[in-house]
């Protein structure tokens, strides 16, 4: 069935099994000292099963030393030879380019976009832990003993060590500094994750899971569900929406259970449903970006859904 204005459908790039594709993905960070930490990650569907470690330098966070394996795989559909050139990563930082970076060191063999989802997720969960330098913290005063200020301040403390976060999200816009004046707010974290120890174990760890399972809507044109979730030691966020093969989003929802700032983060929850009605092109990253993510939204329940749409490749009729 083709959709008679966009001239286009909607289909999935990666085989159901029979009618469902599931991915997941679990890291974890130790602390190697007060610059260091190593991070490993494993992603797995159901055509193979890939892992990637890294040697992260912070605040800079620079990849110093980076490793993979395939654990599971047929090589045709993902080359062993990538494992090899992975390693070439070494000296790129995360953040703008990162991606680029990533698919020059693989080359084009087949399997380097999965390399490429694994090693997004690496750099995600990598700037998750903070090294705070020495005396750091004293530049911000706490002006009351209760959970408001202390996320006040730490909130300060995350927008200072982390510049990219300032104005990435609703969160962390400019504006929101006011709403811990009119707001009850707390944090959904304990302050000791920015006070990692060397040799601390698993420091922080994160777990995700996505699933996109083939239905036909009440209309009778073939459709997909799609469901991304994340669980760590801030987070506990799911999004999930429909999408007709014509790109048409209904359904859409999302819920934080666990969120870094209670009080505040709620709200670019809400924008989600906004999504419903919205037909989505290949523009896509553009078309969610002004939905859920940027200052407005959330950069977590962006990443959700991107990671889904990802999957799809539009094809013109």
């Amino acid at each position: 069935m083709s959709d008679k204005v966009m001239g286009q459908r909607l289909e999935l790039a990666v085989l159901l099994t029979p009618s469902s594709y599931q991915r997941t993905f679990e890291a974890e960070i130790d602390v190697l000292s007060e610059q260091d930490l190593l991070v490993r990650g494993r992603m797995k569907d159901h055509r193979l099963e890939l892992e990637h470690s890294w040697v992260l330098r912070t605040p800079s966070y620079e990849v110093m030393e980076a490793s993979a394996r395939q654990l599971s795989g047929d090589a045709s559909q993902c080359a062993p030879e990538l494992c090899l050139r992975y390693s070439e990563i070494k000296g790129a930082r995360i953040g703008r380019g990162f991606s680029k970076r990533v698919l020059a060191a693989l080359g084009d063999l087949p399997g380097r976009q999965e390399h490429l989802f694994l090693a997004i997720e690496m750099a995600r969960i990598g700037q998750q832990v903070y090294q705070f330098p020495p005396d750091f913290e004293q530049q911000f005063e706490q002006r009351a003993d209760e959970p408001t200020e202390a996320a006040r301040i730490a909130w300060e403390k995350d927008r200072a060590y982390m510049t990219d976060l300032v104005n990435s999200c609703y969160t962390y816009r400019d504006e929101s500094a006011e709403l811990f004046r009119t707001r009850a707010v707390r944090c959904g974290f304990s302050a000791e994750i920015t006070r990692p120890k060397p040799g601390e174990k698993r420091a922080f760890w994160r777990k995700k899971r996505l699933s996109i399972n083939s239905i036909v809507a009440e209309n009778g044109q073939t459709g997909f569900v799609c469901e991304s979730a994340m669980e760590d030691k801030i987070h506990d966020i799911q999004v999930s929406f429909q999408i007709t093969s014509d790109g048409l989003i209904s359904q859409a929802s999302s819920h934080g259970q666990r969120l870094p700032y209670h009080g505040i983060c709620e709200d670019a929850q809400e924008r989600t449903p906004g999504l419903n009605g919205l037909r989505i092109t290949s523009d896509f990253i553009r078309q969610f970006g002004e939905q859920v993510g940027g200052a407005s939204g959330c950069t977590h329940l962006f990443d959700l859904s991107i990671d889904c749409l990802r999957l799809f490749r539009f094809n013109q009729e």
